[in-house]
Order: C-alpha cells, then structure tokens, then sequence
C-alpha cells in the first residue's frame, strides 16, 4: 500500500513540475487566456478604482500620504478599466507581445502599491498590509499566467518588500517578517503554477472535445448528404430524372387520399411515346433513350408546382393532377402534347404522344382510376395516336 502512494505521489510530483516548465503557444490557448486575463482586470479595475475613491473621500484627509496613494490608485485603475473594456468589446483575434505586457502590468501594478503601502505607512500590528497578501494570493487564483512568468514577478517583489522594508521602517527586523513574506510568496506560487496546469488541461480537453465535436459533426453531415443522395436516387428515374415508378405510387396513394379526404378532385394524365420502337430499331437504344430524358424535361417544365410527373415504365408517363378538373387535365396533357410534337429532337420525323385522361368519381377507387387513364391511352393510339383522350 505504502509503495503504492508512493507511486502515486511521485506521479503527481512529476505532473506537478511538469506544470511548471508547461509552455503552450497555441494561438487558441494565447487568446482564451488572454481574454479570461483582460476580463479579470475589468473587474477588478473597476471595483478597485471605486474602492480607492471612496477611501480616498472618506477614510482619509487631504494631504496625508494614503490619501495620495488612494487617488493615484483609482487614476490608474480607471485607466486598465478603460483599456481593458475596449479589449473586451473589440474581441482581439491576434496576441502580441504588447497584451502579454499589458496583462503582466496589471499584476506588477497591484504588488506595487502594495510594497508603496507597506512602506510608507507604518502599521503597529502587521509589518505587510492585509491588501499585500490579498494582492500575492487574488493574483495567483484569478490569473492565469505560465509558471515561468509568475515565479518571476513573486520572486522580485518579495526581493523587493525583504529588502526595501527594513530601510524604510527601522524597528522592523528582516529576519523576522522574511521568512514569512518567502513562505506566501511560494505557496501563492505554488498555487498559481497548479490553477495554470488544472486551466491548461481544460483547454486541452475541451480541444479534444471539439475536435471530436467537429469530427462527428463533419461525419453527420457526410451521412446527411448521403442519405439524401440515396433518397433522390430511390424515388427519381435515373435516365428521366423524375419520379420513378415507386415513388408516383407513393405520392399518388398520398394525394389520392388527401382529395378524398377534402373532397377535392384529382385527375391523372397518363402518356405514351408513339412508334417508340421505331425510334430504337431507326435510331438505336441511345438515341430512344435520349428522347425519353428530352421527354422528362418537357414534362418537368411545363406541369405546375402541385402537379407531380414521373416514368410509369417504359415509354409510359404518368402525371398526378391533384385538386385538378377533368377539363383543366384534358388541357395540361394537350398543351404537352403540342408542346413535344413541335420539339427538336434532331430526328429526321417528329417525335409523338398519345394521352388518356381520368378523373376521380364520387365513388372511386386509384385502381380504377388508373385503369380508365389507361383507357383514354387506348383509345387515343386507336384513334391514330398523338391526341387526348379520357375517360372522367
């Protein structure tokens, strides 16, 4: 068990002066530093410059030396709090070398007017001022700054209070306050180093976390894009690019039902290329299947936003009118028939359709709307092919 601690102890011993000589120069973890920085100098600015101003006002009198402390403290808190508010709002997107100073400065400035106070103002109780140790320990909880910089700035302000103290007031002997100043200084140190290591393993871990975020969410989206290509692969005609045969089953059971349900009519136009062999065994295969997408283009083009068009089969059709009349049906299929017999094709003959036109009864069933549709077709290539035939 005891080799066991041990193991563990050392473990955090080496995490811990790993700490110390951690250096992250990310560009990420420069700006949410900097920007956490900036945020607690605001704070503390603002709060601080009202402090000393109050202070200033009504805990002294004009002339003593605490009173210009306190002034000159809230001029210049005020100064970081104006600076450190446009940071704030301006949102920094690049960390120089000028905001690490600045960041450092607010730091430096606090000890400062600590040494000043704990110099120049004799205290019968305490040789360091309460706002000192507040100074050493708020700096090393609120700010996240690398173990290398902070050791630098406790290292040379406690040189500075064992050393300046005793020269400023005479009956404070060095030995007896300097030990205590070292002790504070390296636990607030301590303290800082561990707050920057638990931060920096934060950072890292919330890096991790959204690299893995992004990773999923590029997955997601891959999945999402194929799926949808899947989608329009299983309900489009690959050589027409409209509804294949499964899909118009699919809307023409929905939109059947939707019109029975409100009492709308629905009308369906089937339609079939005429002499389609003729064009294959002219022509070749190719060709046939060229007019058949030249065909799906047509359909795509001149039906309307309700209407759905797709290939039934074959040279086959089928266009779903919903909430259209037998009559307005009858005038869509002879618009495109017109519109296909004055078509282009590049053929040496035009190229023609038949129609069968069928709209749903009172009491009806899609069987047997498709069916009369059928026979409208029937009829129109009995009565010599490219015309409109139905069946209401």
């Amino acid at each position: 068990m005891m080799r066991g601690a041990i193991v563990i102890n050392m473990d955090y011993i080496c995490s811990f002066f790993h700490g110390i000589f951690l250096k992250e120069n990310t560009e990420g973890l420069k700006k949410k530093k900097f920007m956490h920085n900036n945020l607690c100098i605001l704070a503390l600015a603002v709060y601080l410059s009202l402090e000393q101003i109050y202070y200033g006002f009504y805990t002294t009198q004009s002339g003593e030396l605490i009173h210009e402390i306190h002034f000159g403290t809230a001029l210049v808190m005020g100064l970081y709090a104006i600076v450190s508010g446009y940071f704030h709002i301006k949102k920094v997107n690049h960390i120089g070398w000028s905001h690490e100073i600045y960041a450092i400065s607010f730091g430096f400035f606090g000890f400062v007017i600590a040494i000043t106070r704990a110099l120049l103002i004799q205290n019968d109780i305490f040789a360091l001022p309460s706002v000192y140790i507040a100074v050493l320990y708020g700096f090393a909880v609120f700010f996240y700054f690398s173990p290398i910089v902070s050791f630098g700035i406790y290292s040379l302000t406690s040189a500075s209070i064992i050393i300046l103290l005793p020269m400023f007031q005479h009956e404070v002997v060095r030995m007896a306050y300097a030990q205590d100043i070292l002790s504070n200084n390296i636990i607030a140190w301590i303290a800082s180093v561990i707050n920057y290591h638990r931060y920096v393993r934060e950072y890292r871990s919330q890096q991790v976390m959204c690299n893995k975020n992004e990773l999923l969410e590029a997955k997601t989206y891959k999945i999402e894009k194929t799926n949808q290509v899947l989608q329009y692969i299983s309900n489009v005609d690959a050589l027409t690019n409209i509804y294949n045969r499964r899909k118009l089953n699919e809307l023409l059971d929905m939109e059947y039902d939707r019109c029975t349900l409100l009492n709308r009519r629905i009308s369906l136009i089937l339609m079939d290329v005429d002499l389609f062999k003729s064009i294959n065994d002219t022509y070749g295969h190719a060709v046939g299947d060229k007019v058949l997408a030249k065909l799906g283009d047509i359909l795509k083009s001149n039906i309307s936003r309700g209407d759905k068009a797709g290939r039934w089969g074959g040279e086959e059709f089928l266009i779903i009118c919903p909430e259209r009349d037998f009559e307005d049906a009858l005038n869509l299929a002879e618009r495109i028939r017109k519109m296909i017999q004055s078509f282009d094709f590049n053929l040496r003959k035009n190229v023609t359709c038949s129609f069968g036109v069928a709209t749903n009864k009172e009491i009806d069933t899609i069987a047997n709307l498709t069916l009369r549709a059928d026979q409208g077709l029937y009829k129109a290539k009995k009565m010599g092919r490219n015309r409109v035939e139905g069946l209401e």
